[in-house]
């Protein structure tokens, strides 16, 4: 759900360490100097595929290959996006190398369909690791807020920035190379989430932070890493039996903690061990022969600035969600249910963040002119807030309904619960500023309204208008979406 991020340089250099591999030699002064656009009714993609097959002499190793000698012939990030359809010269080098290797992928419509469908149940399984927290706060000696919030952060942030890293080698044509970033990347999370439950329980003398945040943290990173690949049934059920045990425990009212500790831990740990061994199988190009390093460098060349946006903004997103729930988890379980729907509804806004990108692009073939098109863009934008936030309202009505019935609804349960629907807004608003590559406008917005030190209510209204004023400059901008 990342935008790819800004221009890399040169990868003459690059080219270099590919030398001693079974690499392609790359007919530079055979080619034009830059791929000619093909007539009304080729798929440019096919024709510039072709264009490198019938000039190239070998086959190319992976997409790093065809992007080096798309940019010896000068193709930049805007001409792939102007000419082809694609966000930058590596997105569109993957594509042609898949084509080349005959790897095509399902018609789009099925293949959208089918996406369409996974993405909704994101929210749902967003929500699992809360089947834990009944039991451990019944089993602590006080709740361990500090323990919860730190797995929260540091597992939003470490997964978000290790899938915008991943999502630059497939778009470099690498998925191996992906999914060995994501394994790698994850265990260092786990080590890290270890390293942070040690110190937390060195400090507060609770020893239960020593087991959640890690075990919070491997199931975030579990869930990256199968979610990445699309294996959102192995999540499902590899993590059932954890659900059972944490229902049960809430539901029987008797049960001992650690009758629904262990099941969750055991479930967790199995679904690392599965998300691990997926990422590592992933099929690699024969003959591939750079070094996790140093294709991690090749593929960073000059996007280090943005990756640091990437993980400032992530963490910006995710204090500002968690940081107001910190003191209600203590004594206020009625208010935080009101957040329910928000998590659940994830799934949703993602969904219509996609296709807003996805609808725009089918908007620049229809004749409008540009005040046409922005119109319609911001017209489309709306519908889908208003949409989500539906989808989120209708989910806090049905919660605040059962609260109502049980006598436990509060002024502060229905606070968080309009807030929740507005965040619910906010959140495809950044997905959408994102796709756009404007990381800075989104972490000035998203530290604008941490430091309003306004109610949570507050902080989400402000949120809302100062994204929006942020995608201003850009909503309407046709090269956004080419």
């Amino acid at each position: 759900m990342t935008a790819v991020g800004a221009r890399p340089g040169s990868m003459a250099l690059a080219a270099r360490g590919w030398a001693a591999a079974a690499t392609v030699a790359l007919p530079i002064v055979s080619l034009a100097p830059r791929p000619e656009r093909p007539g009304t009714g080729v798929d440019p993609v096919d024709a510039l595929a072709a264009e490198l097959h019938d000039r190239a002499v070998g086959g190319f190793v992976d997409g790093l290959q065809v992007a080096a000698l798309l940019e010896a012939q000068g193709v930049t990030d805007r001409d792939a996006r102007v000419g082809y359809g694609y966000a930058d010269v590596f997105a569109l080098a993957g594509a042609v190398h898949r084509r080349l290797s005959g790897r095509e992928e399902p018609p789009a419509r099925r293949r959208a369909r089918r996406r369409g469908w996974r993405e909704l149940l994101h929210g749902g399984l967003y929500l699992l690791p809360s089947v834990l927290f009944p039991a451990v706060i019944t089993a602590a000696p006080r709740p361990p807020v500090v323990a919860i919030v730190a797995a929260g952060l540091l597992g939003w942030v470490w997964s978000g920035g290790l899938t915008w890293l991943a999502h630059q080698h497939v778009n470099a044509g690498d998925e191996s190379a992906a999914g060995r970033l994501l394994a790698r990347g994850s265990v260092l999370g786990v080590a890290a989430a270890g390293a942070l439950g040690a110190a937390i329980t060195a400090v507060s003398g609770d020893p239960i932070a020593a087991v959640l945040v890690p075990a919070v943290t491997v199931y975030q990173l579990a869930a990256t890493i199968l979610l990445f690949f699309r294996d959102e049934a192995w999540l499902v059920t590899l993590m059932a039996p954890a659900v059972v045990a944490g229902g049960g425990f809430v539901l029987a009212g008797d049960w001992p903690p650690v009758a629904a500790i262990v099941p969750a831990v055991v479930s967790i740990a199995v679904t690392f061990g599965v998300a691990l061994s997926r990422a590592l199988q992933v099929p690699g190009a024969a003959g591939a022969g750079a070094s996790g390093s140093g294709r991690l460098r090749t593929v960073m060349r000059g996007r280090w600035g943005t990756f640091a946006l990437v993980v400032l903004s992530t963490a910006l997103l995710a204090t500002l969600v968690l940081l107001p729930q910190a003191p209600l988890l203590a004594h206020h379980f009625d208010v935080l249910l009101a957040t329910v729907p928000l998590v659940v509804s994830m799934g949703f806004v993602e969904w219509r963040a996609r296709r807003f990108g996805e609808r725009a692009r089918e908007l620049l073939h229809d004749p409008w002119a540009p005040a046409g098109f922005r119109w319609r863009l911001w017209w489309r934008l709306a519908l889908d807030l208003g949409a989500c936030a539906l989808v989120a309202g209708a989910g806090a009505a049905v919660v605040l309904a059962a609260l109502g019935g049980a006598g436990r609804l509060t002024p502060a349960v229905a606070a968080m619960a309009a807030a929740s629907v507005l965040l619910a807004g906010a959140v495809l608003l950044v997905f959408v500023l994102a796709a756009h590559g404007g990381y800075l406008r989104l972490c000035v917005a998203l530290a604008a309204a941490l430091l309003a030190h306004t109610a949570f209510l507050g902080s989400v209204a402000l949120l809302l208008g100062l994204l929006v004023a942020a995608l201003l400059p850009s909503l309407g901008r046709v090269r956004q979406y080419r």
